[in-house]
């Protein structure tokens, strides 16, 4: 009986099948041996360094510009897309904080003028005198522009200050903006910066309004606030037109 299985065991291993199966299951135990080795352990944190000492320097040396164009046209696309109404303003919003601002630097009586400009569509013209002399249009409304520097501790190498512009007919359009600049001129140039950091979500897109939006913009670009004026003032002239009324 021992002979016999002796017999059969070798005319079985001895079979073109079992060496298919020891070097299928061969195969099977490098394969997963090779696999635990690349989730995790020496082999995998290797191939993550040589990929990073690739990958990197050839990202850092990209010039990315030239999709600015391509994804301008997409989000536009997307904007005017009327499966994307319900939605436009988010996407507006986030179109414009994808463009990067060309001014390096920007002076606050130029700041001004673009809040003046946003005022002029927003503002509230109820309770406005309507002016009849040349035309008919709103009363022009009086605004305030000043800059306004904080008290800073005898310790601290930051220097903040607050621009405040205002009107006292529609105190919704009132902004306070805060900026700052580093003091030590051998690590900075001295001049403030927008100084209001906030995460912004997607959802709260659509509550940005245009001014918000250009503070958002230029404070991503770190864009230069030069003070030009401590204090000025104008007039914002309502862009809505009234119903004329001659009784």
């Amino acid at each position: 009986m021992k002979d016999e299985l002796l017999r059969i065991a070798q005319e079985v291993l001895s079979e073109d099948e079992v060496d298919e199966i020891i070097k299928d299951k061969f195969k099977k135990a490098i394969s997963d041996a090779c696999e635990s080795a690349f989730r995790w352990g020496d082999a995998k944190n290797a191939i993550e360094k040589k990929i990073k000492e690739v990958m990197v320097p050839y990202i850092e040396s990209r010039d990315f510009s030239e999709f600015l164009p391509k994804m301008d046209t997409v989000l536009t696309e997307i904007v005017n897309s009327d499966n994307c109404m319900a939605d436009k303003k988010i996407l507006e919003n986030f179109k414009a904080l994808m463009i990067e601002p060309e001014q390096k630097e920007i002076k606050v009586t130029n700041l001004f003028e673009q809040w003046i400009k946003w005022c002029e569509n927003d503002i509230e013209t109820s309770d406005l005198e309507i002016n009849y002399d040349d035309g008919v249009s709103y009363q022009s409304v009086s605004c305030e522009m000043r800059v306004e520097e904080q008290d800073k501790p005898s310790w601290s190498d930051f220097q903040r200050a607050v621009i405040v512009f205002e009107n006292e007919h529609d105190e919704e359009l009132n902004v306070e903006i805060p900026i700052s600049k580093w003091l030590n001129s051998t690590i900075n140039d001295g001049e403030y910066k927008l100084d209001f950091t906030k995460d912004i979500v997607i959802s709260s897109l659509r509550r940005l309004n245009d001014f918000q939006v250009l503070l958002l913009r230029l404070e991503r670009a770190g864009t230069k606030i030069i003070i030009d004026k401590e204090y000025d003032d104008s007039y914002i002239q309502p862009e809505a037109e009234p119903e004329a009324s001659f009784s």
